[in-house]
């Protein structure tokens, strides 16, 4: 219970209770805490890198080092030793090695110990071949020498090294298959029937994979599959040569020449029952056996023997839907790879005779091609371009766009018709009405194939100058249907004035005079359609007609004047091209330089001053319609031209003469006159100019009084207005200065 606590009460001064307020314990405020960073780390130690070989690469190492020095000691041994020993002591020591070596290392092996049972392995090897090399030297192996002696190491090498199966260990599955091909390469020296000794070791070589996964080798199928595989391209070449010699049918059925090749046919058939894709090349070996008796009758069988086979495995593709399958598609291949020959030979010989019918420009529109034999018949073009893209569709089993087949006719028929004794037009026009067609033809994608249709027409034409023209207004037509792509674009121009200078030289038109016609033409079609690629190359074009057109000064100037009047007419009617208004004021400007020096003008200032004061005219127009203007790009290019030739005359040629003195107050005036305008371009180009001029004046022999009178007078006067200027300019400052004090 809390006690009672009496006051005093200010007003009557009795004692009266009063209420007691226990204040709450102020707790201390906490100490601000501050995160502690944690100690540092200490840094890691980098790895230390790796140093010396690694720990299994060393016994590996060493005995090897170890194998090549037994049979280097075994080889010395016999080189040295053998004569020494008798038959008996021979017969130990090899045969004592041999199995020591060999036992040592099938104990090893079987302990686990594969290194050493590897290196074992392969000296005992090595002996035993030393052993038979040994012995045939001993006459104990009768008269085997040479390829026999080659032949019997393989085959005894081959099954010692059979005989390690069991221990699974790597290089007796790698020696085996090796001394078996060493076997067939000294048997075929031995028999002289390399087929019978590639078939054998083929069939070989497939027991010795069977054995090697019977016995669950590693490396043995794979060693033996490769020498499997080598065999038979030893037997499939090597038969391909031999029926290839003799392409008939009494060669290759009469005689055998074919049974190589139906042996290394037989035998990826037989492959093909655990690797389906095999049958391919058996499929494509049966059907090069079927074309190439073909080969033996001329250029016209084999081409038809070929589309046959393009045709015939198409369809089975098509008909039987596997077009995509493997066994379809190599064959389909292998016979479009002949058939495509066959049409080349044919375009390249079409090609010949399109080309060399006549020169450039020198033969009648009737012209014929020569009537020469072809090496395969006309029609086989059409036909093998068409077959060769049905078998692209049979082998992909994707459809081609419709411009495919509108390219391969073409190819065809043009082929076939350059082929025969027709008139040159007729190709002509086969090619120029594909083109055409090709490009009206929209949405199936044949219109840049019908651009190169339409070259190909010029191209064919040019024999004749009015094949040619014919041509050259096919390929405008066909731009002009597409003008809106960019590659027309660029096409029309050239095509165009190339079809306007044939047509006058058709017409017999001096060539001095085609270039204006040209120039006008390519003019109006830059008008009509002005795009930046086709003005370009407008441009181009024009200029190589006016450089082919130009004979004498006379012509240049009169091709200069039109080419300017055209340029500066498009860049005035075209708002995008108004800067090339100044190529065309330099075209002029050329054109009346060309003029005058043909007339004997000699002065700079006849062929600058004209110019000059154009360029003058055209800046201060541009200043009055905006007088914030800077003056340097409006007036500079004008009074350069106007000074800058004389000035070179002078200083060259003729430095105390009027020219300088009228040149020197030219430069005056443009000096006072920037100044009193507040023009900083007279003021800059008169200053360097006259600059110049007075330092060359300064030579010992223009010491003449009246040039230092105009020199001095000149000095004067400038300096009067450089003080005036300055004075000006303090002035200036000063009442700067005093707006600025006022408050």
């Amino acid at each position: 219970m809390t006690p009672t606590v009496l006051g005093t009460c200010p007003t009557c001064g009795s004692r009266v209770p009063v209420q007691q307020h226990v204040q709450p314990v102020q707790q201390p405020a906490p100490l601000p805490t501050y995160p502690v960073a944690p100690p540092p780390a200490a840094p890691a130690r980098p790895a230390r890198p790796a140093r010396g070989l690694p720990v299994p690469s060393v016994p590996a190492l060493l005995l090897g080092l170890g194998a090549l020095c037994l049979l280097v000691a075994a080889v010395a041994f016999l080189a040295v030793a053998w004569s020494a020993l008798g038959v008996g002591g021979r017969t130990a020591v090899l045969v004592g090695l041999t199995g020591a070596t060999a036992a040592l290392g099938a104990v090893l092996a079987g302990r686990g110990l594969r290194v050493a049972g590897e290196s074992l392995s392969v000296v005992s090897l090595g002996l035993l071949v030393l052993d038979l090399v040994g012995a045939a030297g001993a006459g104990w192996l009768g008269e085997a020498s040479g390829a026999g002696l080659a032949c019997v190491v393989g085959v005894v090498v081959a099954l010692a090294s059979l005989a390690w199966l069991r221990t699974r260990l790597g290089a007796p599955q790698l020696v085996a298959p090796l001394g078996l091909g060493l076997a067939a390469v000294a048997a075929v020296e031995l028999t002289a029937h390399p087929h019978v000794v590639a078939t054998t070791a083929t069939l070989l070589m497939a027991a010795l994979v069977a054995l090697g996964v019977v016995a669950g080798a590693r490396l043995l199928p794979w060693a033996a599959g490769s020498g499997a595989a080598l065999c038979w391209g030893w037997l499939a070449l090597g038969g391909l040569v031999d029926a290839a010699s003799y392409p008939t049918l009494a060669g290759l059925w009469a005689e055998g020449h074919a049974l190589p090749l139906l042996t290394a046919a037989l035998l990826l058939a037989a492959v093909a029952v655990l690797w389906r894709p095999a049958l391919a090349g058996t499929t494509s070996i049966l059907t090069l056996v079927a074309v190439l008796p073909a080969l033996d009758e001329g250029g016209t069988s084999f081409g038809a023997a070929a589309l046959a086979a393009v045709l015939g495995w198409a369809l089975l593709g098509l008909a039987t839907r596997s077009g995509g399958a493997t066994v379809v598609r190599v064959p389909l291949a292998a016979s479009a790879v002949a058939s495509t020959c066959v049409l080349v030979v044919l375009v390249a010989e079409a090609l010949d005779r399109l080309l060399l019918v006549a020169a450039p420009g020198t033969a009648g529109a009737a012209v014929r091609l020569p009537a020469t034999t072809a090496l395969a018949h006309p029609a086989l073009a059409a036909a093998s371009a068409l077959a060769l893209v049905v078998a692209y569709v049979a082998g992909t089993g994707r459809p081609v766009p419709p411009a495919a087949w509108v390219a391969a006719g073409v190819l065809g028929a043009t082929t076939t018709a350059a082929l025969l004794p027709v008139p040159l037009a007729v190709v002509v026009a086969v090619l120029a009405a594909a083109g055409l067609v090709g490009i009206g033809l929209v949405g199936i994608g044949s219109r840049p194939v019908a651009g190169v249709l339409l070259l190909a027409a010029v191209l064919v034409a040019l024999p004749s100058q009015v094949l040619t023209l014919g041509a050259l207004v096919a390929l405008v037509g066909g731009c002009w249907l597409v003008r809106d792509r960019t590659e027309a674009a660029a096409v029309l121009p050239a095509a165009l004035g190339a079809s306007v200078w044939t047509a006058l030289a058709v017409a017999d038109v001096d060539p001095a005079v085609r270039g204006v016609p040209v120039l006008l033409a390519l003019a109006a079609l830059a008008l009509l359609r002005p795009r930046p690629e086709l003005e370009a190359v407008a441009a181009v074009t024009g200029t190589l007609a006016a450089a082919l057109a130009v004979t004498e000064p006379t012509s240049l100037a009169v091709h200069l004047t039109v080419g300017g009047a055209l340029v500066t007419v498009h860049a005035l009617l075209v708002a995008q091209r108004r800067v090339v208004a100044w190529a065309g004021g330099l075209l002029l400007a050329a054109a009346t330089w060309v003029r005058l020096a043909e007339l004997g003008v000699s002065q700079p200032e006849a062929y600058t001053l004209p110019s000059a004061l154009a360029l003058l005219l055209v800046g201060v127009a541009t200043l009055r319609r905006d007088p914030a203007a800077p003056t340097g790009p409006a007036l500079t290019p004008g009074l350069l031209l106007a000074t800058v030739p004389t000035l070179l005359w002078v200083l060259a040629l003729d430095p105390v003469s009027l020219r300088a003195a009228l040149l020197g107050l030219a430069c005056l005036a443009m000096v006072l006159g920037g100044t009193a305008l507040r023009w900083s371009a007279p003021v800059a180009v008169g200053w360097v100019v006259g600059l110049l001029l007075v330092v060359r004046e300064l030579a010992p022999y223009a010491a003449a009084t009246p040039q230092w009178i105009l020199i001095g007078a000149a000095g004067t006067a400038l300096t009067v207005v450089g003080v005036t200027w300055e004075r000006r300019l303090g002035e200036l400052r000063r009442a700067q200065a005093y707006v600025g004090r006022l408050r």
